[in-house]
């Protein structure tokens, strides 16, 4: 798979993730985190859960993920002027190996370290896990699992953490920051610290989306936010499920042109927890949640049958006039089933004042998805 069709592929399947997160409230999310340790489990899957898997994350084959995947990675690791971590751990139960296949793929294609750990003693395995997750997230991601998740019955659990802080190219002042009216719906307003800038960013209108678009890079000009800001009030969910259904927010963005733009985005911070046994399903993927006939045949070295006992993700994002701040982790715990006229044109107005999509975005992968509603 080329970069362009691989960057597509993440878009389609993070913009079909962020669709079908709670409407009724701000969320933020890492859908490639997700997907991270959903292609892990491909490697290690058969029949029904192979296909089910290679659907949804819109890669051909085995070979294609093991080969996509390492290309993340990489560009990842050569993104320039911020901190932008993703670390990948499979916790595996003492005594218990994975198949050598996988364990190599782990390694090789997903930089995974492999730790073996007693989950017989829940609440010290929780506080390994969570500890580690902490140090990858600046201390942002907190208690991803519980105690309670763990048990005798446990096999692997595989943690996924993803952090981003970017500065801005173009910092706004914090003089410039005033509470104005932001329009949940029509009609109705909640007041929030705007910032605001005047400067060249890359912009656009997208008739498919019936929506404005702005990029505005961080430091290094390597990664950068896009904001998808519907024109009417209460557009979000339209755009949402436009994205989800087929309009390519990476093609769209190639229409963008750089442009001096008037621009009033709200400060913001988001938390959100994602049950992803509930969400997946809705994408798909439902086999490995399965305890009778999961697909999950070629994770251990042995022929004891797994099945995914808990998915959930904290996510966290932080927009201010500095910049932005963003940290994931994603936790799955596989378990065993014991049973013409040159007039100077209008500077543009990007006036986020209703609800909004944003992006942290690098090198064309999706990172974060963050949807604003202006509610709590």
């Amino acid at each position: 798979m080329d970069s362009p069709a691989l960057s597509s592929a993440i878009a389609k399947f993070s913009l079909q993730f962020c669709n079908e997160l709670d409407k009724s409230k701000n969320v933020v999310s890492s859908p490639l985190s997700a997907e991270i340790l959903l292609a892990l489990l491909s490697l290690g899957s058969s029949e029904p859960a192979l296909p089910e898997l290679l659907t949804a994350i819109g890669i051909q084959d085995t070979e294609a993920i093991r080969s996509s995947f390492s290309l993340v990675s990489s560009r990842l690791k050569s993104i320039k002027g911020l901190w932008m971590y993703l670390a990948n751990r499979v916790y595996i139960k003492k005594d218990y190996e994975l198949r050598a296949e996988l364990k190599q793929d782990a390694v090789q294609v997903f930089d995974v370290a492999l730790k073996p750990i007693d989950f017989c003693n829940g609440a010290v395995s929780a506080k390994v896990i969570n500890d580690w997750v902490e140090s990858k997230t600046n201390k942002k991601i907190k208690d991803l699992i519980s105690e309670d998740d763990l048990d005798e019955f446990t096999r692997l659990v595989l943690v996924n953490a993803i952090y981003f802080k970017g500065k801005w190219k173009h910092q706004f002042k914090a003089l410039n920051t005033r509470n104005k009216p932001f329009y949940v719906k029509i009609g109705t307003t909640v007041d929030v610290p705007m910032m605001y800038i005047e400067e060249k960013f890359r912009y656009g209108e997208s008739d498919k989306l019936n929506a404005q678009l702005l990029e505005m890079s961080y430091e290094g000009d390597e990664a950068s936010m896009v904001i998808v800001l519907p024109r009417n009030v209460e557009g979000l969910d339209a755009v949402l499920e436009q994205l989800a259904t087929g309009v390519d927010l990476v093609q769209e963005m190639q229409s963008m042109i750089s442009t001096k733009v008037e621009v009033y985005i709200p400060k913001f911070k988001i938390e959100t927890e994602i049950d992803l046994t509930e969400l997946l399903p809705k994408l798909g993927i439902k086999a490995i949640f399965d305890k009778e006939n999961s697909g999950l045949t070629k994770i251990l070295d042995s022929d004891e049958a797994l099945y995914v006992s808990k998915g959930i993700q904290k996510a966290f994002i932080e927009v201010n006039e500095e910049g932005a701040e963003a940290a994931a982790a994603t936790a799955m715990m596989v378990t065993s089933y014991c049973t013409s006229v040159n007039f100077a044109p209008p500077v543009p107005v990007f006036n986020a004042n209703r609800p909004f999509l944003t992006a942290v975005q690098a090198h064309g992968t999706l990172y974060f998805l963050a949807v604003h509603r202006g509610k709590e």
